[in-house]
């Protein structure tokens, strides 16, 4: 009898824990991915890595189901009907998924994929022979729907060069890597757009020395972790990119989002244990702070790419202090651990032990406090702004939407975005910036600005291009050919007679006359005589 009470004990148990699984995955609801890896590309060399990205991706996405639509080493043919297929199974999705790992180019500004059979040699084959970055954009389903788009296609291309050659100069202009795509602008409701690249756009990304690339490796480590939101987990993404490739690839991605997103099982945090108030932890108060400050995590993904972009002991370090048990802390002691390795002067390794002690007799930092010094005239002539540094900073309040002229002169427009700036962070709005406040300004701006300069710097180009005027092609003068040296020996030895002049007509001493008699000559000195007679 207890054998069968604690056979069906062991059922209802089993039955509970499943229970809570189920309704994890209908909360996810619908939920369709396209995954697409080129590598055998027939006019170009081969991709070490794509194809078996794709894999990698489709077996992440279907673990945590996804209805993963696949394709390795399509054609054109083959590349539209799968996109054509994505677009009627995830009409009614809740959340709709697009990953290209391969080769891609952008002309003027616009985007194109590019299928193993494309030859890309004359300008009317972008239409015909890619798949145009818009056409997946339209393929998402509409809100409340989430779209992503995660592009592995920023590699050095050999087929954007030869249709380069093919293009008129006065009207096209191609690029390296991806051009950005800006979704902050389009209206958002409980959905809404994600874009991500392997790289920053006009960058090239590297396939690496295994069976995947670096940027779909960490992807795949993290976009599914369980109850980490898909924009966290991209961060982590870029940080480990970051380090890996010694700064050289710097993982990108824009979004317009309603809501959280997360592509692995939604987990709540258990709640912490009660803690007696005799006993305060003091390594549980930098968690405590970063909980109640809902910038908490934000200002760690900032310092973070402060830290991976310097690549210095100190930023790491500074870091650890203000993050001891942050999301990148591991990586960030590995990362010291390899700077530590590296040849170093007598200086820099008294200034790393004195903090490194300083950091250990410490205890970790507390969170930051708000800003409450307020800014003046001297506050901010303290900061030693150029006129470089001002056009930077004009240029990066208009990357976050502020309306003014980047022209190193900060006047009224530049004021009132910087009053604007101060009062939506909860900042003294004095209109001047102190050294803190332009510190944090230029950390929430970072990926806004390299967004709005390579669009920039697209827009200008194309321009510049449109508006050189074709030139006229010039006639082709005469050749005038030299004289055979024979002809002009012959010529010499038989000169050819010098023409007779004309006979000229001598002039007579006589005119005529008409009278009477009829005709009569009188001399030419003197007038025919009125009465008609001839009198001499």
């Amino acid at each position: 009898m207890r054998f069968w009470v604690a056979i069906v004990g062991f059922f209802l148990l089993t039955a509970a824990d499943l229970l809570p699984q189920h309704g994890a995955l209908a909360a996810q609801g619908n939920r369709v991915a396209l995954v697409i890896g080129n590598s055998k590309y027939v006019y170009a060399p081969a991709l070490p890595n794509p194809a078996s990205d794709a894999r990698l991706m489709a077996d992440v996405l279907r673990k945590v189901g996804f209805n993963v639509i696949e394709g390795v080493d399509l054609d054109y043919a083959e590349m539209r009907d799968r996109l054509n297929k994505f677009t009627e199974a995830s009409y009614d999705a809740d959340t709709a998924l697009i990953y290209y790992a391969g080769h891609g180019m952008q002309v003027n500004g616009k985007n194109y994929l590019i299928p193993v059979d494309a030859e890309l040699t004359a300008p009317a084959h972008l239409k015909t022979r890619t798949v145009q970055m818009d056409e997946l954009l339209a393929a998402l389903p509409p809100d409340p729907a989430v779209g992503i788009v995660i592009l592995d296609a920023c590699r050095d291309n050999p087929l954007a060069r030869t249709l380069a050659a093919s293009l008129p100069k006065s009207r096209s202009t191609t690029a390296p890597g991806l051009a950005p795509i800006d979704v902050s602008g389009s209206d958002v409701g409980t959905g809404g757009v994600l874009i991500a690249f392997a790289t920053d756009p006009g960058a090239v990304s590297y396939d690496g020395g295994g069976a995947n690339s670096p940027y779909t490796t960490s992807l795949a480590r993290h976009i599914a972790e369980p109850g980490v939101e898909l924009q966290s987990a991209l961060t982590r993404v870029r940080g480990e990119v970051t380090a890996e490739t010694n700064g050289k690839q710097r993982p990108w991605h824009n979004a317009s989002l309603g809501r959280e997103v997360f592509i692995g099982a939604q987990t709540a945090q258990p709640p912490a244990p009660v803690q007696p108030a005799a006993q305060p932890s003091a390594t549980a108060a930098p968690a405590e702070s970063a909980s109640t400050d809902g910038r908490g995590w934000e200002i760690e993904q900032r310092v973070w790419d402060e830290a991976s972009k310097r690549n210095t002991l100190a930023h790491y370090e500074a870091y650890l202090q203000q993050f001891p048990n942050g999301a990148f802390a591991d990586l960030a002691r590995l990362n010291i651990d390899q700077l530590k390795k590296q040849p170093a002067t007598v200086v820099a390794n008294v200034q790393s032990e004195t903090s490194r002690s300083a950091t250990a007799v410490q205890p970790p930092a507390a969170a930051p406090k708000p800003e409450t010094d307020a800014g003046t005239e001297l506050t901010e002539s303290a900061i030693g702004l150029d006129h470089q540094g001002k056009v930077d900073l004009q240029e990066r309040l208009l990357a976050i939407g502020y309306d003014l002229d980047a022209d190193g002169d900060l006047g009224l427009k530049t004021r009132r975005a910087i009053g604007q700036w101060q009062e939506a962070n909860g900042l003294p709005t004095t209109t001047f910036l102190t050294p803190k406040q332009y510190a944090r300004l230029k950390l929430d701006t970072d990926d806004a600005l390299t967004t709005y300069r390579a669009k920039q710097a697209s827009e200008a180009q194309a321009t510049r291009q449109e508006s050189v005027a074709p030139q006229r092609p010039q006639k082709p003068q005469p050749v005038v050919r030299a004289r055979p040296r024979r002809q002009d020996q012959r010529e010499a030895a038989n000169p050819r007679p010098a023409p007779k002049p004309k006979a000229t007509a001598r002039k007579s001493g006589f005119k005529y006359c008409t009278g009477i008699d009829g005709t009569f000559q009188i001399p030419a000195s003197q007038r025919c005589p009125l009465s008609g007679y001839a009198h001499y």
